[in-house]
């Protein structure tokens, strides 16, 4: 990102402000961070630690992703204060201007990282979910609200008149897991898994 953008202003004839250059990383780098430590409000973390709501797959899903986010923001912050002392020793030779070049190059570089990196975490996180599963096989026909969440990760939707035998047995086949060890007839067969409701 840095040499793209510095290659660009040497073709076009102009002299490379790193001090400004700096500046632009670490305003970016201060958007990623704050955003990934502000996306949860205060409210859902007590209910979360009194017990009175559990995380959703879903939540963790996002919570890995602001993980990522907050690496790539402190990577900024770093190259960002380099920099702005390279700017210190190698003052621009022309008086400053708005650095679009940069700012464009930031952009672009920040959209590619984060949707490189939200691939990556729900490929991540689908592989987590299903090794835990594995670990464990009846949690599915056990939990209707796990299975209704793992079925939402992996886009398996709810069909009017599912029961929750027959719902998590196209949730096990839509991520690969091993048909439910047949152990006598359930409790839980003859339950429906109702679609959710938003909201």
């Amino acid at each position: 990102m840095i040499a793209v953008a510095a290659s660009a202003e040497n073709d076009a004839g102009l002299s490379t402000d790193w001090g400004a250059a700096g500046l632009v990383l670490l305003l970016a780098g201060t958007f990623l961070v704050g955003s990934a430590l502000l996306a949860r409000h205060p409210r859902d973390l007590v209910a979360e630690r009194f017990g009175v709501r559990s995380a959703r797959l879903v939540a963790i899903k996002e919570h890995i992703f602001q993980r990522l986010q907050v690496m790539i923001g402190v990577l900024y912050l770093l190259a960002g204060f380099a920099l702005e002392l390279v700017g210190r020793l190698r003052p621009a030779a022309e008086p400053a201007s708005f650095p679009g070049l940069w700012v464009a190059a930031v952009a672009l570089s920040t959209v590619l990282l984060l949707a490189a990196g939200w691939w990556w975490t729900a490929s991540a996180f689908r592989r987590y979910v299903r090794e835990r599963l594995s670990a464990s096989p009846g949690d599915l026909e056990s939990d209707p609200a796990l299975a209704r969440e793992v079925g939402e990760l992996f886009g398996v939707d709810a069909a009017p008149g599912d029961s929750v035998a027959s719902y998590a047995e196209r949730v096990r086949r839509a991520t690969g897991l091993p048909p439910a060890p047949r152990t006598g007839p359930r409790e839980t067969s003859a339950r429906r898994v109702e679609p959710e409701e938003d909201g």
